[in-house]
């Protein structure tokens, strides 16, 4: 397998923060809580009732009065905006003579959720002759990633990774890997996740959301913390080799030193308590780029304001940057947007290309009461102008699932 040096030639975002990369960004550096009220359905039974919603979305103004558009559920319709956004800014212009050699990969883990219940739900009250056939293709997990490909005209391989948080990360890994084994030259990798009453639901029962017994508020690092808010975003980069854009004449983005998965294999809806799969993917990631601790200028954490995640990510900075932490700024823009789940690390991917182009660390916001479990410099409530060159992203969810990457800022 040939080594290539990754670059991102394109972002698309759409999340609660605003739609395209400039909005979000801008955003960040802004500090705004996305956190509202929901009205995409019904939570008056429930005690929670925020979440980061996506507000007053509209497909057709962002593809246009396109046809094949009403049966795709709303996961399916943030995923495309992404991609359009992220195809448009590439000025790859795809057609005959190229798509073979384009592809898809996608990290996403509840997309399919809303389709199957709405389904089956039609099945059982109405019978299978009377239900609607239209939301059958949307039950499968690769539903989303293939609808990429059917409205772009993108006929290379499409993949779609599902390991819950790490999902997005993961997908980026695979479209590098495929790169460099020349199954494709550019992969437009992508992360999604949305918000559904079912996804609402199920983890309000399971206990594990910030509102049940607890302030209802998005508060990592914080001594107050007790969950997640839930968010929902979709992501999508042009992923390509650099000489390769470069010889296209590409406006190249930044560099992905590094991106490395570790399957820790703890126990399910667990993390491990001493963080040692979070542990070897960061050492590795560091390792794969080249670089020491001392050369990230900013971490972009995954703590999600749950009690267990947040202290033992701090625990496994503190092993692996030592006395050096107390430089660095760490952050969790998971304060703001939520929990996005397979979009998360992908949302702090496009926030860390964000701090570097603009010049700017992302504030951990709603940050009150410090937590000595938790002694680091979170970048509280607002945001710090500061020079950065190289950023970790960090990726951890129950169940052994970890993930790391370097990125670097890129200067023609």
């Amino acid at each position: 397998m040939a080594h290539i040096d990754a670059v991102i030639t394109g972002i698309g975002v759409v999340a609660p923060s605003g739609i395209g990369k400039e909005n979000f960004w801008q955003a960040l550096k802004e500090g705004k809580d996305c956190a509202t009220q929901i009205t995409s359905f019904d939570t008056s039974k429930f005690s929670v009732n925020r979440a980061a919603e996506i507000q007053n979305f509209s497909i057709q103004e962002h593809l246009g009065p396109v046809k094949g558009l009403r049966n795709i559920d709303r996961t399916t319709q943030i995923l495309l905006v992404a991609a359009k956004q992220a195809i448009d800014e590439s000025g790859i212009i795809i057609n005959d003579s190229n798509t073979d050699s384009i592809a898809v990969s996608t990290g996403t883990t509840f997309s399919h959720l809303w389709s199957i219940i709405e389904f089956d739900t039609e099945v059982l009250r109405d019978g299978l002759e009377f239900s609607n056939p239209a939301l059958f293709p949307s039950t499968v997990l690769n539903a989303a990633s293939s609808q990429i490909s059917i409205r772009f005209n993108i006929q290379g391989f499409n993949a779609t990774i599902s390991t819950g948080y790490t999902s997005g990360l993961d997908a980026l890994k695979y479209a590098i890997d495929a790169i460099e084994s020349g199954r494709a030259e550019t992969v437009f990798s992508t992360g999604v996740d949305a918000l559904t009453s079912s996804l609402f639901f199920g983890f309000h029962h399971l206990g594990y959301m910030a509102g049940l017994g607890s302030v209802p508020v998005s508060c990592p690092f914080d001594k107050r913390r007790n969950g997640p808010l839930l968010g929902e975003a979709a992501v999508a980069f042009c992923v390509e080799d650099e000489k390769k854009a470069k010889a296209r004449g590409a406006n190249i983005i930044a560099r992905i030193c590094s991106v490395t998965p570790y399957f820790d294999a703890f126990r399910m809806g667990k993390v491990h308590p001493q963080g040692e799969g979070i542990e070897k993917s960061i050492r590795s990631a560091l390792d794969s780029a080249g670089i020491g601790p001392s050369e990230i200028d900013y971490i972009s954490s995954c703590a999600n304001s749950s009690q267990s995640l947040d202290s033992i990510e701090v625990k496994v900075l503190k092993n692996v940057f030592g006395q050096q932490l107390k430089n660095i700024p760490v952050s969790s823009i998971k304060s703001m947007l939520g929990e996005t789940f397979s979009a998360a690390s992908v949302l702090q991917i496009a926030s860390c290309v964000g701090a570097m182009k603009k010049g700017f660390v992302p504030p951990t916001i709603n940050y009150q009461e410090a937590d000595p479990q938790c002694d680091i410099d979170c970048v509280p409530n607002v945001s710090r102008k500061k020079t950065v060159k190289r950023a970790l992203v960090i990726s951890s969810g129950p169940g052994g699932y970890n993930s790391a990457a370097v990125l670097e800022n890129y200067v023609g």
